[in-house]
């Protein structure tokens, strides 16, 4: 799941409810108090997204389900507060609600919710970050998301499916180890900024499996390296982007994994395979600019982990493109579509692949408030036959306080 908590502040005069619409987050500026402080160096966020959905189609049983969350974040700017220069503190939390309509009623595994999160109140993040050099050099530790920094993209943001809201779920099926936000895990991070148009991103996370189970999350901080790490690279090229070439702006990144965990085989629930790899590589271009930010973009994954013997999903492709202002008078608008096609191992007897198709719009009400109106279709429900192919409609709604 992609969640992005705006990071701004501002000095709010306009009258609530006349000019409610116009403020940057729904709750204001709290009388001042929230620029006072940013400007000392205190940044709360606050993100409320449900999905309500229905599959009036197809699937091991038709329903309708709820599923929301809340996901908060309180920022310190340690240069404003303490004099540390390019330094902050960070710590977030998240609780769910809702139930999840794949697991309980369709049966497939890309789940048609980004945001179920199950009942838990856990912790998101909490973690120290430092830039230097002009940001040239970032580097984060603490309890942190491997999804944050790896293996996502501008685009996911913009789909209903956690099949790519907010990274592959091809990888988080293969390496449970790999944490999407709001989930968290003990690690240590970085970044260098060589040029405006590449960089490499390197990560070393504690690999603990059970840190997306939702009943272990919650606030456990437990540490357990003897679990087995999870090491991450990636390098990316920004194409079109401001003093670093010319041409419409895109991102191509290519990265690798290993988790040195123990894995279970499939076919020998008493056997150990030890350490699991993979690689992945994203895309977004933009291929047509009608004004500013309005355009079209089109984007691609493509995700392998090759040891049939213990990944889900050995090979997985996904694609889609999305428009911003397609439609006259709704310039901040975004109309989405996509497919994300998942391969499940030989080694699993009746499950082939799973392949979901995606079309949406979002409605861009104001700088705070969105609404999505979404549609999806589950072939092959867990890659299996016997499951019917099911039709997924929803309404997802956002608020950021």
């Amino acid at each position: 799941m992609h969640i992005c908590l705006q990071n701004s502040a501002y000095s709010q005069t306009a009258v609530w409810p006349r000019d409610w619409g116009s403020w940057e987050t729904a709750s204001g500026d709290w009388w001042g108090y929230r620029t006072w402080l940013k400007n000392a160096g205190i940044d709360p966020e606050l993100l409320y997204v449900h999905d309500l959905q229905a599959n009036p189609v197809g699937g091991e049983r038709q329903s309708a389900a709820y599923a929301g969350g809340f996901i908060g974040a309180i920022d310190f700017d340690l240069d404003k507060l303490m004099g540390l220069n390019g330094t902050g503190f960070s710590v977030g939390f998240y609780q769910g609600l809702g139930r999840d309509l794949s697991g309980d009623d369709i049966g497939n595994v890309f789940d048609v919710a980004e945001i179920y999160l199950g009942h838990l109140f856990g912790l998101a993040q909490l973690n120290f970050y430092q830039s230097l050099m002009d940001e040239r050099i970032d580097f984060a530790i603490g309890r942190l998301s491997t999804g944050s920094a790896f293996a996502t993209s501008d685009a996911f943001q913009y789909y209903v499916s956690l099949a790519v809201n907010g990274n592959p779920a091809q990888i988080l099926f293969n390496v449970p180890s790999f944490t999407s936000p709001p989930y968290s895990q003990w690690g240590v991070q970085g970044t260098v900024n060589p040029q405006d148009y590449f960089y490499f991103s390197a990560g070393a996370y504690n690999a603990d499996f059970s840190a997306q189970d939702n009943e272990e999350q919650g606030f456990n901080l437990k540490f357990n390296p003897e679990d087995g790490v999870l090491v991450i690279a990636e390098a990316g090229l920004r194409v079109g982007q401001e003093n670093s070439g010319t041409g419409l702006p895109g991102r191509y990144l290519l990265g690798g994994y290993y988790d040195t965990s123990d894995y279970t085989p499939f076919i020998d629930a008493k056997a150990v395979r030890e350490g699991n790899w993979g690689l992945y590589f994203i895309a977004n271009q933009k291929v047509y600019e009608e004004y500013a930010e309005q355009g079209l973009n089109l984007w691609g994954v493509v995700t392998l982990a090759p040891q049939q013997a213990i990944n889900l999903l050995p090979y997985g492709v996904s694609g889609g493109a999305y428009y911003t202002g397609l439609f006259d008078g709704r310039d901040k608008d975004v109309s989405a579509a996509a497919f994300y096609i998942g391969l499940f191992s030989d080694d699993l007897p009746g499950q082939s692949y799973e392949l979901v198709f995606e079309a949406n719009h979002r409605f861009q009400i104001n700088d705070w408030f969105y609404t999505n109106v979404d549609g999806q279709y589950v072939i092959n429900p867990d890659g299996r036959s016997n499951i019917s192919n099911a039709w997924v409609v929803g309404l997802e709604m956002a608020i950021n306080f």
